[in-house]
């Protein structure tokens, strides 16, 4: 083998004598070995430092216990990306199927048992050169550049920026590892900037070269390892077939024990010349960059959205956008939202940006020098008195999720092309315009004035439907950009999205709150608090176009069938509040938001609950448990259900009227 050294193995076993031979031979070789003689140890090194392969002792605490499996518990405790080999001197059957034998998602404990008393360090050490080749295929001969500037250890501080100096060293020698794997075919890689970072992933492009010369460029996903696999698997299963569709291609994944990477083939022409769209919003003239808003919606994503496409009209927008937008975790209750303005008023004040006076019902914002005064009603208020309009004119279909200035690369032809498909799902299609306007307003825009933010949400209201022109007079030109690219974002909503401007903009109302409930009453710099103090004002004028509108509390829906009112995360079953756990009312909002479907357990379990990707026998369990405490709150008759369904071995369909047969 070449460049052993480069692995690093652990040995762990009680026994010191074995232990040293042992460690001495795989030394000799060139191995880095790693030593433990005891199981917390050997987890201890498992779970914090970069190892390539495990070797454990099956009796690491009793010798002479025949119930000491203590090596086995250590392999089952630890990374299964980890290979491992079990020694023992007591070799029994039922050893061997155990350590063996995989589970339902075909793992093993271990790859190879070794029985002690037939294994000299020789045939040890070719055991492990086997088992390295077979599971650990990792290209030390492959040639790493960076541009700019950069380095493995830059990168996995991005991600993980708490860990200590140590850790962070090994961590960064593991993602090192990751790319080495990934690119195990290529003789060479250039490593360009990061595109964007979000939820524990970066995505970067990539430049590889095979043994020919030949170039082939890439854009990675790499981080986490449970994120990865989660928006790897939202890839292949969501994303409307990739051959049809000017996308990305996929060419592969490798997994270490902490990390995750996917490979996506870039499939423009220059991809060198490529950037996001925060990347070229100040670099490239604002008539340019529309093409590409147009090249996004109607080639790009315009396939996506004819997959599934429907009038779902018994849909809650209101709920889908709390669940969309994780405002249950941002958002504890209303009051502490309600207790964060005060704060962002007295940081607006010091800035110098606005002065604003809060209270329970009503914001009041003066401009600094200026003796105009505006006041709209408090938009938390309107949230606790569920006194937002509700619409249900809203197509549905695949969206991507989360459109934003740092998931959309432009090219030199002015071609959009997407990134991050964490998010990938059937959903109402306006969230991929409204999620994009959102995006322009409060990270491209990047104006500290007040005055200017307040025209631009002026402007916005005074429009009567989505493809409205937009009055762009007596604006500076900062605010004409924004606009201009929030036109032309509306423009292909009313063509693409199928609903109608009152669902956009609670959309747009929603997506505020979120940025909003993001803020920390800490030091920020003035561009930066003029961004949360935008968000307010943009669901402050928004709640003054609904103050007037009288919403009932409990819709007719609750009393013939099931109601879910997201706000107090209650269920309403034939006019009879329904009290939910938090879990359960997640399930339930999920099923909600899908009436009459199949929801499979993978998608309640990565949608509803956001749980990691590939459920193992104790998650299913748990969510078949929780299912059947809901179908007894939620039905008249358990044993006779007549809204919620179970579709043995695939999921649950909920219906919100009432099945009889």
């Amino acid at each position: 083998m070449s460049k052993v050294a480069d692995f690093q193995i652990l040995l762990a076993d009680d026994d010191q004598i074995f232990l040293r031979t042992c460690r001495s031979k795989l030394e000799e070789v060139g191995f880095n070995v790693l030593s433990a003689s005891n199981p917390e140890d050997a987890i201890h090194i498992l779970k914090k430092e970069r190892v390539h392969l495990a070797i454990l002792d099956l009796r690491m605490e009793r010798d002479n216990d025949e119930k000491d499996k203590s090596g086995l518990m250590v392999a089952k405790q630890t990374s299964r990306l980890i290979p491992k080999i079990i020694l023992t001197k007591f070799p029994a059957y039922q050893d061997v199927v155990e350590v063996l034998k995989q589970d339902l998602q075909g793992h093993q404990a271990a790859v190879e048992f070794l029985d002690k008393r037939d294994t000299k360090p020789e045939k040890l050490v070719a055991a492990v050169e086997e088992i390295l080749a077979q599971y650990v295929p990792i290209n030390w001969e492959l040639g790493i550049q960076w541009q700019p500037h950069n380095t493995f250890l830059q990168l996995v501080h991005c991600l993980s920026s708490d860990l200590p100096d140590l850790q962070l060293a090994s961590r960064s020698a593991e993602f090192e590892d990751l790319f080495r794997k990934l690119f195990k075919d290529f003789v060479q890689i250039t490593i360009g900037q990061v595109f964007t970072q979000h939820n524990g992933r970066l995505m970067l492009p990539v430049f590889a070269f095979d043994p020919a010369g030949t170039e082939t460029r890439f854009i990675v996903s790499c981080g986490s390892q449970t994120a990865v696999l989660a928006e790897n698997q939202r890839y292949q299963k969501r994303v409307p077939d990739r051959l049809s569709i000017k996308n990305l291609g996929q060419l592969n994944s490798a997994m270490t024990a902490n990390f995750g990477a996917t490979a996506y083939t870039f499939m423009g022409k220059d991809l060198e010349a490529t950037a996001t769209i925060r990347q070229l919003y100040r670099k490239r003239a604002i008539e340019d960059l529309l093409p590409a808003i147009d090249h996004l919606y109607q080639t790009n994503l315009g396939g996506w959205y004819e997959t599934g496409r429907e009038q779902n009209k018994q849909a809650d927008l209101h709920a889908f956008f709390h669940q969309w937008l994780n405002l249950d975790d941002l958002i504890g209750s209303l009051t502490e939202l309600q207790r964060l303005l005060p704060a962002l008023a007295e940081r607006a004040l010091a800035a110098n940006l606005v002065e604003l006076e809060v209270d329970s019902r009503q914001l009041t914002f003066r401009l600094t020098g200026d003796d105009e005064t505006y006041r709209f009603p408090n938009p938390v208020m309107l949230l606790a008195q569920n006194r937002l309009p509700q619409t249900r004119r809203a197509q549905w279909g695949i969206t991507h999720g989360r459109i934003n200035g740092d998931t959309v690369l432009v090219d030199q032809e002015n071609h959009a092309w997407l990134l991050d498909f964490s998010q990938v799902g059937r959903a109402p299609l306006l969230i991929d315009f409204a999620s994009l306007e959102t995006a322009v307003k409060f990270d491209l825009f990047d104006h500290r004035s007040f005055s200017q933010r307040l025209a631009i949400e002026s402007k916005l209201n005074q429009v009567n439907h989505l493809q409205d022109g937009i009055n762009l007079d007596n604006l500076e030109s900062e605010a004409i950009n924004a606009l201009w690219i929030i036109e032309r974002v509306r423009q292909n909503a009313a063509n693409l999205a199928g609903c109608d401007l009152d669902a956009y903009q609670q959309a747009l109302f929603y997506c505020a709150i979120a940025r909003l409930a993001n803020f920390n009453p800490a030091f920020y710099p003035p561009r930066q608090l003029a961004v949360y103090v935008h968000a307010l004002l943009t669901a402050a004028m928004l709640a003054e176009q609904w103050q007037g509108i009288q919403v009932e509390s409990v819709p007719e829906e609750a009393s013939s069938g099931i109601w879910l009112d997201h706000r107090d995360k209650r269920v309403w079953v034939e006019a009879q509040p329904v009290e939910l756990t938090s879990q359960e009312f997640k399930i339930m909002r999920f099923l909600y938001q899908n009436p009459g479907q199949l929801c499979t357990y993978d998608d309640i379990l990565q949608d509803g609950l956001n749980e990691p990707a590939e459920p193992d026998p104790d998650e299913l369990n748990r969510l078949h448990t929780a299912v059947s405490r809901l179908r007894r709150k939620i039905e008249p008759d358990p044993r006779e259900p007549r809204y919620l369904f179970t579709v043995h071995g695939r999921g649950y369909r909920l219906f919100l009227t009432p099945q009889f047969s």
